[in-house]
């Protein structure tokens, strides 16, 4: 009976706490219930904003901040999103601030940007960004550094990829005016095999700017132009020529110095071998110093055992320096490598890549700039090259 008694108690013990408990569970849900209706009475839809996790990411308003953001998050869409869409802004970012005499903003990081964005072509994740490419070089004007290294890479890509389309089908207007950007510059060379690529229309007007629009105004014209022959190649037409510098090198290993002629930093790319044959300097080859009109520039050339190799560099902003070796083998000048130095970022852990480049290329190769290897892609850099501390 006693034990009964005890049962009962609790019984009505745990009843009563059970009651408690869900009381007090109701009156918390009654309490939030009460604080969501007057939130929701108080709410006005039109400035609700989802939560983090549940909303769309909005895209950031297009300034040179933001570009330089994407570029370091190497948010790729954001990226090409935020790149100049025209001749005007490219340059308002990249160029020479001529009025004031000073560099743009990114004027000194140029080759990165310009580097990272071709890149990124070159995925062919973004082919609708092509275009945006050609727009950039409407009304585009030559200038040296960040612009002409712009120029250089559209050029490139439009051959190596067979782009030419890209012109083509362009009004006759606004082709005039992007091949005049692509070809301009101190020492314009026409491109004949580029211009097989053209539409009837198109190949005209380039025919028509190298005739009218180019040399006329050229303040350093090709004092050498490319339709002379070999045979007229002297040594005395260069040694007092002020586009042009001479070293005395050995550059066939018989142990006899010889000369070799380079056209200076935007001069142009000539570089004329002459080998010593006692009495007089013998014309061997013309080939190219590596200077390009829209990126690194001659800055020497220099002699090592078997040969020599060619120092050049992008000059004005940044690291972006290539060292071309060339070594005399079975009677030919041989490109064996290329050692290429960038720097990996603007940050303060930035570190220099150094990529040796295997080529093995004849120098006297008609189509030696079509097998000639680069700079390993932002990919490749972190494989096949090695890293130096700044």
């Amino acid at each position: 009976m006693k034990f009964q008694f005890v049962f009962l108690a609790l019984l009505l013990l745990s009843c009563g706490q059970e009651n408690k408990r869900v009381e007090k569970e109701q009156k918390a849900k009654d309490s939030v219930n009460a604080l969501f209706m007057e939130a929701s009475e108080n709410l006005n839809v039109d400035e609700w904003e989802a939560p983090a996790e549940t909303q769309e990411k909005s895209p950031m308003e297009i300034s040179i901040l933001n570009l330089y953001k994407s570029m370091e998050d190497k948010d790729e869409e954001e990226f090409l999103r935020q790149f100049p869409q025209d001749f005007e802004q490219f340059q308002s970012y990249f160029g020479w601030d001529t009025p004031n005499d000073a560099p743009h903003e990114l004027y000194e990081h140029s080759v990165h940007y310009i580097e990272y964005l071709f890149y990124l072509l070159r995925t062919n994740k973004y082919p609708s960004y092509e275009k945006n490419i050609i727009r950039i070089c409407e009304n585009g004007q030559w200038e040296a550094d960040g612009v002409n290294y712009f120029q250089h890479h559209v050029l490139n890509y439009l051959r190596e990829y067979k782009k030419y389309y890209l012109i083509n089908e362009l009004s006759n207007e606004k082709a005039k005016s992007v091949l005049f950007f692509l070809f301009d510059g101190p020492h314009p060379k026409f491109d004949a095999d580029f211009a097989s690529h053209l539409t009837t229309s198109k190949k005209q007007i380039l025919e028509d700017l190298f005739e009218t629009a180019f040399f006329d105004d050229n303040e350093n014209p090709d004092p050498f132009p490319d339709d002379r022959t070999n045979g007229t190649y002297t040594l005395s037409d260069y040694m007092e020529n002020e586009h042009f510098f001479i070293r005395d090198i050995d550059i066939n290993n018989d142990g006899i110095v010889d000369k070799i002629v380079s056209a200076g930093p935007y001069q142009g790319d000539e570089l004329l071998l002459f080998t010593n044959e006692g009495k007089a300097y013998q014309f061997a080859l013309k080939t190219t110093n590596f200077s390009e009109d829209g990126g690194n520039q001659i800055v020497d050339v220099v002699a090592e055992p078997d040969g020599f190799f060619i120092k050049t560099a992008f000059p004005d902003g940044g690291l972006n320096e290539a060292n071309h070796h060339i070594a005399f083998k079975k009677n030919s000048w041989i490109l064996t490598n290329s050692v290429y130095r960038t720097r990996s970022s603007n940050q303060k852990d930035a570190f220099i890549y150094v990529c040796d480049v295997a080529q093995g290329l004849n120098m006297a190769d008609t189509h030696f700039f079509e097998k000639l290897k680069g700079m390993p892609d932002e990919v490749e850099k972190n494989t096949v090259c090695t890293k130096e501390m700044l």
